[in-house]
């Protein structure tokens, strides 16, 4: 199986429709009823080895990529590829100070980054929040203190922590492990 992998913030340009539509939504690529997709996943059924498969994706990507990005788009994409940056090394950043460093107000900063990541900017930091802590649980040791967890995360306190985690997973920080091995996507290199 090959699986290609974007930034949150990237989808944009390569399909020409607001990402906003797929927030919370897993969809295939024939979902989307785009001609070239299409035309990629017979390319890829027809391929007969792995190699030839990743080329055929990487030139498909390229020929996109060059289709769709403008200078605007471009620009646009490094200010929230700096956003991010930011967001993974503190989730707990405010939506005014990223606005600060993607240098536009705080409303054209929710517009664009809704635009380009599908959500807003509070709840994809929430989402960093959960992943890091995720990865964090990957791992440490079994005696996790989940109070320094929380802190090292961006949460407010131990019980913000519990309740967001809960709400995200279904179930609290160490409860989670005994049903299954912590895995954050965010954090992890797929490759």
């Amino acid at each position: 199986m090959i699986v290609v992998v974007f930034q949150p913030y990237t989808l944009k340009a390569f399909l020409d429709l607001p990402i906003s539509l797929l927030h919370n939504q897993e969809i295939s690529g024939y979902d989307l009823e785009d001609k070239h997709l299409k035309r990629l996943s017979v390319q890829i059924l027809d391929c007969e080895n792995t190699s030839l498969c990743i080329s055929v994706i990487e030139q498909w990507l390229l020929s996109q990529i060059a289709d769709v990005l403008t200078l605007k788009t471009e620009y646009n994409i490094k200010r929230i590829t700096a956003v991010m940056k930011r967001l993974f090394i503190m989730p707990a950043t405010s939506v005014t100070e990223l606005a600060s460093i993607a240098c536009l107000s705080k409303k054209q900063f929710e517009r664009l980054f809704n635009e380009l990541v599908g959500a807003n900017p509070k709840e994809y930091a929430r989402i960093v929040r959960f992943q890091k802590s995720l990865k964090l649980l990957q791992h440490d040791s079994e005696d996790v203190n989940q109070a320094q967890l929380a802190y090292q995360c961006g949460y407010a306190d131990q019980s913000h922590f519990i309740r967001e985690f809960k709400q995200f997973s279904g179930y609290t920080p160490l409860s989670l492990r005994n049903v299954c091995k912590p895995y954050s996507d965010l954090f992890n290199d797929p490759t």
